[in-house]
C-alpha cells in the first residue's frame, strides 16, 4: 500500500478528475459515506455530531457528512471556522444542501466566537474534525489554533476527515496545536503522517477509504514509501500443497555460534525452522555444537566440514549471528561472501566485517539481503549512529544503493529498502520485542524464505512482518515485557496462519 506526500495526492486527485473525468464532487460525495459509514462502526450510539469544518475541500466533506448523518436519523451540527463567504466549489455546494435542511450551524469568523460556537458543540456525543486537510503546509494560526486548541478542552471523542487538524501529511511532524483523534479517515491510501511517529499518535485508528479514485491514477505516481500489508506478504505463505516434500521447502545453511554465543545460533535455526524451511544445517567450532544440537533439534549441525562443502546442496546461506567479532572471524565471513553465488543474508557479526566496506557485500548484483540495526549500519555507512536514527528512510535508500542489495534496518517501524530506492515499512511489533536474540530469529526466517526462492525483496518485507506479527501475538498473551526471542519464534507458524486470513 503505498505512503503518500500532499503533493503526491493532489496530484493523483488531479489525474483522477483531469484525466479520467471523475467529477470532483463524486470524490467529496464518496468520502462522506465512508466517514459516515466510520461513525456508525465506530460510535454507533452517538445521536448527536457536531462538525466543525474549515473553507477548504475538507471543510465540504464535513458537509457532506452532515447532511449523511441528518438523513441517518442523527442530529448533526455545524460550526464553521472562518468566514463563510469564502467557502465556494464542491464545498458551497454542500454547504448549500445543509443551509436548505435547517442544519444548525455556528460561524467562527472571529476569536470572539469561538467559546459560543464551541458550547454548541460540548453537548455532542462526537466531534468531526474538517478543518485542514492535505493542503496545509504551516503551523495553524490565529483563529485556527484557538479554535484546535478549544477542542482539546471539549473532551469529546474525535474523529478527524484525512487528517487532524495540524497534522503535516506529508511528515512524522506534526504541527502545533494539532487536534488529537481517535479515528481518521483517510482516502485511497494513506499519507506520511498516519504512519510514522509522532504524527501518528494524533492519528488514532486509521481508516483507508475507497472513494472511487481510478487505481490507475495512484499506480502513475512516482511513489517510493509503501507500506507492508497482509495482502503483499500472502503470496508467499500460501498454504502447502499435498505433493511436496521437504526438498521442496529449501536448505538453509547456517554460518553462526562461537564460544558463550551458542543461543545466536539456536534462534536463527528456529527461526527458519519455524518459518517452514525444508532443512536447516548449522555450521559452527566444534565447542558450539552440542549446545546448538541440545537448543535446537530438528535442525543438524556440522563442525568439522569445509565451508565449500558445507555449502553444497545448500539453497540459501545465513552468516552472522553470534560469530566472533575479531579481525579472523571478519576475515573468513568476506572470503566467503565474495565466493559466494546463492542467495544470502547477512546478520550481527556478519556484518561488522564489512564495517566501511559496503561496497563488497554484493558488487556482483546476487539476492543477498543485510539486516542492521541502527549502530551496525552506522559502521558499515561510516556514519554515527545519530544520524543514522535522524533519518531512517534515507539511511536505509543510502545503505541499500551502497551495498547493492536489500536492507533491513531493524527497529520500530522496521524498514525494507532496495536498491532503486523503494522503501517499505513495517507495520507490526511492539515494544516488547527490544530484548536479545530477536534479530536472530529474524534473520532465520528471511533465510527460510529465501531458500525456497523467494525474492529477497519479498522474503524480507514477508519475514519482517512475520516476525512483528508473532512478536504481537505473544504480546496479547503475556502482555509487552518479558518477551522472550525463543517464544516469537515458536509463534511464527501462527503469525502465518493469522496474516492469511487478515
Amino acid at each position: 500500500m503505498k505512503i503518500l506526500t500532499a503533493a503526491q495526492m493532489r496530484n493523483i486527485d488531479r489525474r483522477a478528475t483531469e484525466r479520467f473525468g471523475v467529477p470532483s464532487i463524486v470524490l467529496m460525495e464518496n468520502a462522506a459515506i465512508a466517514v459516515v459509514d466510520a461513525i456508525f462502526q465506530h460510535y454507533p450510539n452517538s445521536e448527536r455530531v457536531a462538525l466543525i469544518c474549515g473553507t477548504g475541500a475538507n471543510g465540504g466533506d464535513g458537509f457532506a457528512v452532515a447532511r449523511h448523518l441528518e438523513n441517518r436519523g442523527v442530529v448533526p451540527m455545524l460550526l464553521i471556522a472562518g468566514e463563510r463567504g469564502s467557502i465556494g466549489g464542491d464545498a458551497q455546494t454542500n454547504l448549500r444542501v445543509c443551509e436548505r435542511l435547517g442544519i444548525p450551524i455556528y460561524d467562527i469568523r472571529n476569536a470572539g466566537e469561538i467559546d459560543d460556537a464551541l458550547a454548541h458543540a460540548a453537548g455532542a456525543d462526537l466531534l468531526v474534525d474538517a478543518i485542514f486537510g492535505t493542503g496545509l503546509n504551516r503551523p495553524p494560526q490565529g483563529l485556527y489554533a484557538d479554535v484546535i486548541r478549544g477542542i482539546a478542552e471539549l473532551r469529546i471523542p474525535v474523529l478527524a476527515i484525512d487528517l487532524p487538524s495540524g497534522a503535516n501529511a506529508s511528515s512524522g511532524e506534526p504541527f502545533d496545536p494539532c487536534v488529537q483523534a481517535e479515528v481518521t479517515v483517510t482516502f485511497a491510501a494513506p499519507k506520511v503522517c498516519h504512519i510514522f511517529e509522532p504524527a501518528a499518535l494524533y492519528c488514532g485508528e486509521v481508516i483507508v477509504a475507497d472513494i472511487s479514485i481510478p487505481e490507475v491514477a495512484l499506480d502513475e505516481e512516482s511513489v517510493t514509501l509503501a507500506l507492508i500489508t497482509p495482502k503483499t506478504i500472502q503470496p508467499h505463505i500460501e498454504p502447502r500443497l499435498a505433493p511436496t516434500h521437504k526438498g521442496t521447502y529449501g536448505h538453509v545453511g547456517v554460518i553462526a555460534g562461537s564460544p558463550g554465543r551458542s543461543g545466536a545460533a539456536v534462534l536463527a535455526a528456529r527461526g527458519a525452522i519455524r518459518a517452514g524451511a525444508g532443512l536447516v544445517t548449522v555450521m559452527t567450532d566444534p565447542d558450539t555444537v552440542r549446545l546448538v544440537h541440545e537448543g535446537s533439534i530438528e535442525s543438524m549441525t556440522d563442525s568439522r566440514a569445509s565451508h565449500a562443502s558445507f555449502l553444497q546442496h545448500k539453497t540459501a546461506v545465513l552468516i552472522g549471528p553470534g560469530l566472533a567479532d575479531d579481525e579472523a572471524s571478519y576475515e573468513n565471513v568476506r572470503a566467503i561472501v565474495a565466493a559466494l553465488e546463492l542467495p544470502l543474508i547477512l546478520d550481527a557479526s556478519g556484518l561488522n566485517a564489512f564495517a566501511s566496506r559496503a561496497n563488497e557485500i554484493n558488487p556482483r548484483g546476487l539476492p543477498r539481503v543485510i539486516t542492521p540495526h541502527p549502530g551496525e549500519l552506522s559502521r558499515i555507512l561510516g556514519r554515527d549512529t545519530q544520524s543514522i536514527n535522524a533519518d531512517r528512510i534515507g539511511a536505509a535508500r543510502e545503505a541499500a544503493r551502497a551495498c547493492n542489495c536489500v536492507v533491513v534496518l531493524k527497529g520500530h517501524q522496521t524498514l525494507v529498502a532496495e536498491p532503486d530506492g523503494h522503501v517499505y515499512v513495517n507495520p507490526t511489533g511492539n515494544p516488547g520485542m527490544a530484548s536479545g536474540g530477536m534479530g536472530d530469529v529474524l534473520a532465520g526466517v528471511v533465510a527460510a524464505l529465501l531458500a525456497r526462492g523467494v525474492d529477497p525483496l519479498d522474503a524480507a518485507c514477508t519475514a519482517v512482518y512475520l516476525h512483528g506479527l508473532a512478536g504481537d501475538l505473544l504480546k496479547d498473551e503475556i502482555g509487552d515485557t518479558g518477551l522472550a526471542a525463543s517464544d516469537v519464534a515458536e509463534r511464527i507458524p501462527r503469525a502465518i496462519q493469522r496474516a492469511r486470513t487478515l
